[in-house]
């Protein structure tokens, strides 16, 4: 807060006022009705925790005694315990060991000034490329990954302890120095991390995001069969991060990597908001405001790539609002801007303008441009090269019109569902609409972008970095919008816009006034993280702490009951071949590549396939589809696929399990294969 804000009086309170109109308009329109009760109760618990920690400290503080850090570090407990007893302590190992490993790789092109978010940032990108070109190699065992690790953290000590003391030190003094800020930022990532807890429920986790680390825990490589999966080559830096943690923890490891974005994008919010000038303490807010943020919150659920670039986004954002001298040069700069590539194709419209910045204003342009290059391309390339090499197409399956691979339909693909049309109303639809945009409930873009946005604006124009950051922001969101009104998409804009914002309404604000809004903003927008997914709003908190860790298992069966029955098949058969025949819920991930779906745009063969047999009341096409694919076990649903049913029936299929409306058949005279010739992709 500035003095001149001080000064304005009045004036400064004009931009605390749009909070209490959001605020109105949030009991208008009900927002609070899409959130449990037992997720509200839930919320109040914790905040009580704060609130008595926070009592303590000012009470000691009063009376001189330091132990600020001691009050943080007890605010984060209940969260932290929360993580490993239902994440599980060998996923939170994992998590730790990738981290450790990936600074160790990062420290040998990040100075150590740089600190170890951006040797964190570095080493993950330069992991995800070596494990990404290598990955049709069957070295993949996890003895490797562990010997691997050991030998990183051995030959990188000195510089791993040197960044951690860094590290943990300047964590003292922070709390020290500003035990409120930290707090509240602590309860905002503590509600951001309940998505930790939670079992893989999300649609694309289960249909593409697990595959390729089923794949290797199995088979020790991956394998490529963009037949059964189309999605096989797309940009897969995440999942074999993801895989790597898989490996480090010898099972599905979700939590670890989506702690480590969520701790990214935290560190992210805090360092553009003080390479913005902003004093440690509004520093703090603006990550606090971040953590808070609905989607915040729902990316540690998922695999989905989107929280991960926005993690990436800050930190990039920062590093270019930053002088030349303070920033970690070409090799780490690039290797990050690889990930950022190597995560998703679209990422480029974000990086490209920023990375463009920074190697114009760097010193020897055109020396560091090379480098930044060399590295940046190596980084990004795996997934491209490796889809160019086996279909013809490098963003396969995208523009397929334009590539014309034989492999998939001659289009470009793009999801019709989410064309709602764009009005002037939009940004005030996001947060209150949010439902015409994404699987998602009202409320789920959260209020913090709305209630800034007018701070921004005004202070951008005293601001040359505010405002060639939130004209960039802007304008990348509004491209990708008119191409498809997709809230999840926008995330990376937001997750920079608020910090901005946040920065900006500091600076015009009064000290209570920005303290009272970052209060209810934080307190809001982590309300609404449930929102955000179907998966969140059953609201499974409460019974994993009414049943304790094992609660996770049975969550799962009630909320993804096809994944149960895959998983008990490969547990009780590992060669098992399973064609999961509801076209509505292709859940392969953890088939270990030995499963195969029957969904429209993951195999639009396997797709067509099933809609001439479910049409065919003989069953006679069903029969010859089951001959032609030969698998050993059917996962369906009865009600959607009634000829096959009864098929399966008449043909003695075995019913081996049941759930939620889905059943496991199984094939007595068991199979010869995984069949159909898919690896010749039936002619196709």
């Amino acid at each position: 807060m500035t003095s001149s804000a001080a000064r304005n009086g009045l004036a400064g309170w004009v931009f605390v006022l749009p909070v209490g109109v959001l605020l109105v308009a949030f009991v208008a329109y009900q927002l609070g009705d899409q959130v449990a009760r037992d997720y509200r109760l839930l919320l109040v618990a914790l905040a009580g925790w704060i609130a008595v920690l926070a009592g303590l400290a000012w009470t000691g503080a009063r009376r001189q005694r330091a132990g600020g850090t001691r009050w943080v570090a007890l605010a984060a407990l209940p969260a932290s315990i929360a993580v490993v007893a239902f994440a599980g302590p060998s996923t939170v190992v994992a998590g730790a060991l990738l981290a450790l490993v990936a600074i160790g790789i990062g420290s040998c092109i990040v100075p150590r000034s740089s600190g170890s978010a951006t040797a964190l940032l570095a080493g993950l990108a330069v992991l995800a490329a070596i494990v990404g070109w290598t990955l049709p190699l069957p070295i993949h065992h996890r003895g490797a990954y562990l010997l691997g690790a050991v030998v990183v953290l051995a030959w990188r000590r000195q510089a791993l302890l040197a960044m951690s003391r860094d590290a943990l030190a300047s964590a003292r003094a922070v709390a020290a120095a500003h035990p409120a800020w930290s707090m509240l930022l602590v309860a905002a990532a503590s509600v951001a991390s309940l998505g930790l807890w939670l079992p893989s429920l999300n649609y694309d986790d289960n249909a593409v995001h697990l595959v390729m680390q089923a794949q290797l825990l199995a088979d020790a490589r991956y394998h490529f069969d963009v037949q059964r999966q189309a999605w096989a080559v797309a940009p897969w830096a995440n999942n074999v991060l993801h895989a790597i943690a898989a490996m480090l923890a010898g099972h599905e490891a979700r939590a670890a990597m989506g702690a480590i974005w969520l701790l990214l994008g935290i560190d992210g919010a805090r360092r553009l908001a003080l390479a913005l000038g902003a004093p440690v303490a509004v520093a703090l807010a603006a990550a606090a405001v971040f953590a808070a943020q609905p989607f915040t919150g729902y990316f540690t659920t998922t695999m989905q790539v989107d929280g991960a670039s926005a993690a990436i986004l800050l930190h990039l954002a920062a590093i270019a609002a930053s002088p030349p001298a303070a920033r970690p040069g070409p090799w780490a700069t690039g290797a990050i801007g690889g990930l950022l590539l190597g995560l998703k194709t679209v990422n480029l419209l974000f990086a490209l303008p920023l990375l463009a910045w920074i190697a114009w204003t760097s010193p020897a342009r055109g020396r560091w441009l090379a480098r930044a290059l060399a590295i940046g391309v190596a980084i990004a390339l795996p997934n491209y090269a490796y889809a160019w090499f086996i279909t013809g197409n490098p963003l396969f399956p995208f523009f397929n019109a334009v590539f014309r691979s034989p492999l998939y339909p001659l289009e470009n693909f793009r999801d019709l569902k989410w064309m709602a049309g764009i009005t002037w109303r939009a940004p005030w639809d996001l947060s209150f609409r949010s439902n015409l945009f994404g699987q998602v409930a009202p409320g789920a873009a959260g209020l913090a972008l709305l209630a800034t946005l007018p701070a921004l604006f005004a202070a951008a124009r005293t601001s040359r970095p505010l405002a060639w950051l939130g004209a960039w922001a802007i304008a990348v969101a509004a491209l990708l919008f008119w191409q498809m009104q997709y809230l999840r998409y926008l995330f990376p804009a937001y997750a920079v816009l608020v910090v901005l914002g946040t920065v900006a309404l500091a600076r015009l604000a009064p000290m209570r006034g920005f303290v009272a809004a970052v209060s209810v903003l934080v307190v809001v927008d982590a309300a609404l993280m449930p929102t955000t997914s179907w998966t969140l709003q059953q609201n499974a908190w409460a019974r994993m702490l009414r049943e304790g860790p094992g609660g996770r298992a049975a969550h799962l069966r009630a909320a993804i009951p096809e994944r149960a029955l895959l998983e008990a098949i490969m547990a009780r058969e590992p060669m098992a071949c399973v064609l999961m025949a509801d076209p509505r819920r292709p859940f392969v991930g953890a088939g270990r590549g030995r499963a195969f779906s029957v969904h429209r745009r993951y195999d639009p063969a396997a797709w067509q396939a099933r809609q001439r047999a479910e049409a065919d009341p003989t069953g006679m096409a069903w029969r010859s589809a089951l001959a032609q694919w030969r698998p050993s076990h059917v996962v369906l649903a009865p009600a959607e696929s009634p000829v096959l049913a009864q098929v399966l029936v008449a043909g003695g299929w075995r019913m081996q399990d049941a759930a939620g409306g889905e059943q496991a058949w199984a094939d007595p005279a068991g199979s010869a294969g995984c069949g159909r010739g898919r690896g010749k992709h039936d002619g196709r």
